[in-house]
């Protein structure tokens, strides 16, 4: 339901998160694991302090939202600082 949206927003950070985590994160896509796909996603792209724009910042929420997490748990809520 959720995985070409995945999937095109992980496409975003091809170059400036390492394409190994990159495709580890999207590679659950493919297991009907979207939820988990998208979790460690963002994770990796706080983890490593990857810099993110107004854009994706809101497609990032937006696409949270829209899949059921809480903005204040997890790696969500640390998005907002990498916004550059």
């Amino acid at each position: 339901m959720f995985a070409d949206r995945i999937v095109k927003f992980g496409e975003r950070f091809q170059g400036r998160l390492d394409s190994t985590l990159l495709q580890g994160a999207l590679d659950y896509v493919g297991y009907s694991e979207e939820s988990l796909a998208f979790e460690i996603l963002c994770d990796h792209i706080c983890e490593y302090d990857v810099s993110i724009s107004d854009e994706e910042y809101a497609e990032a929420i937006q696409l949270a939202l829209d899949m059921g997490f809480s903005l204040e748990e997890g790696p969500f809520k640390h998005l907002k600082g990498l916004k550059s």
